[in-house]
């Protein structure tokens, strides 16, 4: 099991959908690509050292793109089966 077979597992016992994660997803690519503009600014009129800040947190915001993607299609998964209710 890898880590984001775990954060899914962890997610759905917390009651978090797929959904959730798609839009957060969302977010994120928006403001990575803000992030990118900014760093292409920054880059332009600073020069490349200064353009580090907006240019890592732009990685960081991919990275976290592509954390809630892998999540969330693993709750799509999770969400497929069908549940044995236990009543």
């Amino acid at each position: 099991m890898g880590w984001h077979d775990a954060l899914a597992a962890k997610s759905a016992e917390m009651g978090k959908t797929s959904a959730e994660f798609r839009a957060g997803a969302r977010r994120k690519a928006k403001a990575m690509c803000l992030l990118l503009i900014v760093t292409a600014a920054v880059g332009y009129f600073a020069g490349w050292v200064w353009a580090l800040i907006p240019g890592i947190m732009a990685a960081w915001s991919a990275f976290q793109l592509m954390s809630a993607t892998l999540i969330a299609a693993r709750l799509e998964v999770l969400e497929s089966q069908p549940r044995l209710d236990r009543s």
